[in-house]
């Protein structure tokens, strides 16, 4: 790749990530996968996110139901990897927890609706040097929702395959 190229490549990806700002699909510059992630939930379920992005324990508000949204893009040698890190607040309104795989590419891949009182059965806490709270989308699969199936597929099919 020439240095003209690599900078066409910059600029055109500088100018979308502006636009996704100005659309309010990003709303800081902190973790573009989980902005998009939410963005989606917002969207599909006509909701509100919390004003800074960063509120303790929920993303997405719904009619009064307060969501975390784990947003994954995942390259297919990572497809082994099916965990989200998670915490177990207890003192945090948080109702449900939704679990967005994307394809490297950003075509969804799969997508989990956990009530929070089901998915806090199923965080562990991992490693011993470094231990962390997760959850494993194995342990979910009852939650997998068809894709097909989601409200609004107008903006669903924007990440769809073909």
């Amino acid at each position: 790749m020439s240095d003209a190229t690599q900078k066409q490549a910059l600029n055109i990806f500088f100018g979308a990530l502006k636009s996704l700002h100005d659309e309010k699909i990003l709303i800081n510059k902190k973790d573009f996968t989980c902005q998009i992630g939410e963005w989606l939930v917002e969207t599909i379920y006509d909701g509100k996110r919390s004003k800074n992005g960063i509120q303790k324990g929920w993303d997405v508000e719904v009619c009064g139901k307060y969501i975390q949204v784990k947003a994954h893009s995942k390259a297919e040698t990572n497809k082994k990897n099916r965990f989200s890190a998670l915490k177990k607040y207890s003192d945090v309104q948080i109702d449900e927890l939704i679990i967005i795989e994307f394809t490297f590419d950003y075509k969804l891949n799969e997508f989990y609706i956990v009530p929070w009182s089901e998915a806090t059965k199923h965080i562990v806490v991992r490693g011993k040097k470094n231990p962390r709270s997760e959850i494993n989308w194995s342990s979910l699969q009852d939650y997998k929702v068809d894709i097909k199936t989601l409200p609004r597929q107008d903006i669903i099919s924007i990440f769809l395959h073909g």
